[in-house]
Parts: structure tokens; sequence; C-alpha cells
């Protein structure tokens, strides 16, 4: 493993002390040094710069690609270094390879602190004959170099301009050829070293003398090039080919597919000698990958590598699309093939990818928990990255909206929980748990011993860091079994309340006005728990009445007899004479009160069996009858109308 060292050199000029545990990772990941930087770590500009014997140097974007560096920030947003040890700049020992390399934090008032490193890695068994690499920036070949004849004139550490060219072809053979000096191939952003144990050729994707071809269906960028020895009269193939294929979501896997054969750089007969994979800078065993439940199959000519959603190593990325919750995979990848064909005893061909899909619309699931506690209906949403946060839940259960808010301050209604499960994967879900006792509750059916509800719930979600907002709307049907009053009464029920009133039972229960008689007949029916009102012909009737936006029909006028037993009603007292104060109205017992006033109204809600409310039979009908009245303190001295009965009722 490569070690991470201090070193106190001159030319930066702040160097900090100590950095906390974990913000720089370093490790040795085929033929490759590697170090990460935590993303909360990062200032707005950052920069490498490499060392050498001249001193220190600022690591551009072309230095890079054309040296065999590469710089990219990963699906959670820290930043990956990589360097080939073919690499300009890195010093060789036999086996052992070092590179010396400063970290750079640019703050926005100008400081710089500088970070340095000396990462020493030791090659992990043989270089093969050749070495193909697919960076994320640029390609690459190395092999070894070839024996020349034992002349001075053609050692290859005093190979002059004249002596070396390279050919490129485009295509197939027959095709045009151009055959450059290496200066003028260097011009064209190749690089090539004959300088060192290995013969090199790098350069970037789109290449000025690469091309594209199709192999199985599959996207190809190569390079097709030959190394030419004039005076040793010695062609060596350095072609290069890399798959540009992009992952894909199969369901619910992340899909990346490549050739099985990379018809470009067999030459003769193809002899399969196995593939290997590593995630995240950690190489994976044949059993860790059945474990994570990660598949690499042969497939009509091509490679599939199929790896699940929610398994180890895996990033889920958040977003919306056209509202609608989404969801994208990403993997860290590093695939590698080996062959041998009759040119050459042993390819390595390595691919590093970071793969990504593109963002698929999720279908979400609001799921009622089969363990709750009694009374209660408990529901999971899910499942989320841990990006995705809940912000607020509105619940439709047939009376007043219930609301639950991520701000305390615009918490509603205290008894609607909400809490937030984080699972083994990283992903996460909610949980909302609320009694179905609560009045803004009521049942759309009764009946066969069971209460039916209808529960519509509107969520709103937000995903960091950008704060982009999405809803999800979902509906829950949930019975319980009943034992209230209502279920015990006959199928009749009459209900009087011996005042001028106007009926309701919730704010989305509209009645338009109607002044009543001091006279109704009601019953529960089996689609609901309902009052009848019948008063007069039909067609005297002015008035409508809703329940949510769903018209009643006057042959069964309707209005809710609450689940648990209880009555509800609003009386105008402007229509008593004379007129007296709402918040004064009592039942029949005087410790009932208005739930609710106005400067005309009372709002009642009481159970049958409470507030003095008396229950008589007549035939099959149970009669329950109460009274609003008012006691004699709530007169005016003014009123000059003298009545017999006191109080009034």
């Amino acid at each position: 493993m490569p070690a991470c060292v201090v070193l106190f050199l001159v030319l930066p000029p702040s160097v900090p002390s100590s950095v906390e545990e974990g913000v720089f990772r370093t490790r040795c990941l085929e033929r490759h040094f590697w170090l990460s930087v935590k993303s909360s770590f990062l200032t707005p500009t950052i920069r490498f710069y490499f060392e050498d014997q001249s001193g220190s140097h600022f690591l551009s974007s072309r230095e890079a690609t054309l040296c065999g560096y590469t710089i990219l920030i990963n699906d959670v947003g820290d930043v990956v270094f990589r360097a080939s040890f073919l690499a300009c700049h890195v010093s060789q020992a036999g086996t052992e390879y070092r590179l010396r390399l400063w970290f750079v934090n640019w703050q926005v008032d100008g400081k710089m602190t500088a970070f340095p490193f000396q990462l020493h890695c030791s090659l992990q068994g043989q270089w093969s004959t050749r070495e193909i690499t697919c960076e994320e920036n640029y390609m690459e070949v190395s092999i070894q170099q070839p024996i020349l004849p034992a002349t001075t004139k053609n050692k290859k550490d005093e190979l002059g301009e004249a002596d070396v060219a390279v050919m490129f072809s485009r295509g197939e053979a027959g095709s045009e050829e151009a055959m450059l000096s290496l200066r003028e191939a260097s011009a064209l952003g190749y690089y090539i070293s004959l300088s060192t144990s290995r013969l090199i050729l790098r350069c970037p994707y789109s290449s000025p003398l690469s091309y594209f071809i199709k192999e199985k269906g599959l996207d190809l960028e190569v390079v097709s090039s030959v190394i030419l020895y004039r005076a040793a009269f010695l062609a060596v193939n350095i072609s290069i080919a890399c798959v540009l294929s992009e992952a894909t979501a199969d369901g619910s896997d992340l899909l990346w597919t490549v050739p099985y054969v990379v018809s470009p750089l067999v030459h003769g007969q193809f002899r399969d000698r196995g593939i290997r994979i590593d995630l995240n800078g950690h190489s994976l065993s044949e059993s860790d990958m059945e474990e994570r439940g990660y598949k690499v199959t042969l497939q009509e000519g091509r490679v599939e590598v199929r790896i699940p959603a929610g398994a180890q190593g895996v990033h889920i990325q958040s977003g919306a699309v056209r509202g609608q919750y989404s969801q994208s995979m990403s993997v860290d990848l590093m695939f590698m093939s080996q062959w041998e064909d009759q040119r050459w005893p042993l390819t390595q061909h390595r691919s590093f990818r970071l793969l990504k899909t593109p963002l698929i619309p999720q279908t979400l699931v609001l799921t009622k928990d089969k363990v709750s506690p009694r009374g209660f209906l408990s529901v999971t949403l899910g499942h989320f990255s841990p990006h995705v946060h809940l912000k607020r839940v509105t619940v439709d259960g047939g009376g007043n909206l219930l609301t639950w808010s991520k701000n305390p301050q615009r918490q509603s209604d205290k008894d609607f929980v909400v809490s937030r499960l984080t699972h083994s994967n990283r992903s996460s879900s909610y949980q909302l748990r609320l009694p179905m006792s609560h009045p803004k509750i009521i049942p759309e059916h009764i009946g066969g011993g069971y209460k039916v509800f209808g529960l519509t719930f509107i969520f709103t979600l937000s995903i960091s860091p950008t704060e982009e907002v999405f809803y999800h709307q979902a509906t829950v049907e949930h019975s319980v079994e009943y034992e209230g009053e209502c279920s015990l009464l006959p199928a009749v029920l009459k209900c009087r309340l011996c005042f001028w009133v106007h009926l309701n039972i919730m704010p989305q229960f509209i009645i338009y006005t109607l002044q009543l008689p001091d006279h109704r007949v009601g019953k529960c029916t089996e689609s609901s728990l309902l009052v009848l009102l019948h008063y007069g012909a039909l067609d005297e009737l002015q008035w409508e009445l809703f329940v949510g936006t769903h018209r009643l029909d006057w042959d069964l006028m309707e209005m809710v007899c609450l689940p648990e037993g209880r009555m509800v009603a609003i009386v105008d007292t402007t229509h008593t004479i004379p007129p007296t104060l709402p918040n004064r109205t009592t039942l029949l017992d005087p410790s009932c009160v208005p739930l609710e006033t106005d400067s005309a109204r009372a709002l009642f809600s009481f159970s049958l069996n409470s507030c003095g409310t008396t229950v008589t039979t007549e035939g099959n009908y149970l009669v329950y009858e109460n009274q609003i009245s008012y006691s004699k303190g709530a007169l005016s001295f003014l009123d000059p109308v003298i009545r017999r009965d006191s109080p009034y009722r």
C-alpha cells in the first residue's frame, strides 16, 4: 500500500500541521497511484502540483491527459486522483514506483493551503506483454520494448528523430494512412515514450487520427498505430481500442456491456484468460461478487456486468423528472479482461469508468404496516436515497385536513407522528402514525361490524443539496372492527333537536342557508352513519348539501352521525326572540357548552349518551333527544319582551 508522507518543501507557502483522519485516503490500484479527498474538505478551487528534480509544476488538464493523470469528482462528491505507474514524473527503482505530489486548496480570499504527499507503490505481479488502459480522460497502451540489434546506432537510448516514425491508419487495411515523426505525432496530442523498459503510447479521446466502429452493437474508439524502427527494419503494433458504452438501467439493476472480443486488438485465435472487477478502489473476489449480487455473464458475444440497486458499493442519487421522484445509480468501476492470441502472449485490457445511469422515475409505494398500535394507522413510504427529506404531509381523512410539517412552528396536528427509518443499504423511508379516533378522520362506510376509512396522503419532499421539491400522492383504505354505540342501534335512528338550527358536520360539508324546524328524522345506514332529513315536499326545499365535492341526492338527505355515536349541530341564535349570544348556549347538561362559536352561531358536538340526551322507543325506532338552551343570565336587561318560560330554549 502507498504511504502518505508529509514533505516540507520550499515552494508552497502554507503547510498545515494536522488534518482530520479520513480526509485523505491513498492506495495502490492496478498499476495506478490512487488518492481521494473528502468533499467536505474541498474549497471552491483546488489544484494538484507534481514535483520533480526541477521543482513543483502545476498539473494542467492537458498535461494530465498526456502524462497519465486523472482527476475527477466521484459519485459522492469526493475528489479522486489517479496516476499511472507509467505517468510522467514517476520515479522507478526496480519494481518500486514513487510520485511526489501536492494537493492545494485555494480559499476565496486568495490564501492557499498545500498538502504534500509521497506516494509509493510496489508492482504486484509482472507486467504483461501488452497492457491497455482506458481511463476517463485518456487511452494508453504499453508493451515490452522490442530487443533491437545491439549496435550503438540503434540502442533505444540513442535513437534519433530520423530513426523512429509512427504510422497511423484509419479503418480497414488499405484505408488512409499517415506516416509521422515523433515530433509531429506529439503536436497532434500523441505522447510516445521510448525511454523506459516499456514502449508507451497515450492520447486523449477523439484524437485527430482515431476512428469509431461498432463491435457487437457497441461503440469503440480505435487508434491503429505502428512504431517503425527504420534502422532495425522493425515494426511494433501499438494500437488501442476503448469501449464507449454507458451504463443503463435494466429494471432495478445497473447494466454495463462490453464486447467479449475487441477485434481490432486480437490477432489470430482468441483465448480467454479471465476477467476481474474492482469497485470504488477495492478488488472483488468471486465470493464478494456473489455475496453482493453482482453478475457477470456472456450474452451473444458481449459481457454484461449487472449490479443490483441497493447493493454494497452502489451510490443512489435522487432527482425529479417531470415532478416524479427518480433515481440514478452510479459505481466507480475498474474492469479488466485478459486474453492470449497468436501475436501477444498476454494482453491485459483495463477500463476505469465512473458509471452512472440516467434518472429513472420510481414507483413509490405507500404500504400499511402489518403491526400498528391499537387504534392507530401506521404506513410507510419509501425507499429514498439519504438526500431526500420529507418536508410536509397532508392527510384527507374525510374531515378537515391533517397536516405534519418538518417545521415545528407549522405543525398543526401533534397526534400525527412521522419517523425516518434508515436501512442497512443506507436508503431510508418514512413511517407515519396517526390515531383513527382523531375527529378529522371520518369513516366512509360502517357495516358488518367494521368501519372503513379512505385516507389520501399528499407528501412534499425535497432533495439536497439543490432543495429540488417533488410531490407524491397516495390513497390507503383501512378498516377496523367497530363495537361503538351506533352499531348497536336498530336500523333507524330518530334524532330531535329542539331549536332552529343549521346542521353541519365539518368545514368541507357546505350547507347553503336552510332554516330547519325543530323536528328531524334520521337513521344509521349501511353505507355510512348518517342522519336523514325529511321535511315538507321535495320541491319546497331550496338548498343543497355537499360532502366534499359530492352533491347529495334529495332522496337521501345526509348528515354524518360520527362513528363514535356523536351528533353535531350548528345553532343560529339570530333567529331567537330576542337574539342571544352563541357562547352562552348549552345543552340540557349546562356543562356541555359549544365547541366553537362566532358572532351568530354555536357549534355543538356531543355523544348520544351524554349532555342530558334522552332515549325513547317508538316501535322499531330509538329516538334520541336533547335541547339547546340559554339561561336568564344571558338575556339583556334592556330587552322589553317578557317571556313565560325561562330559561329560553
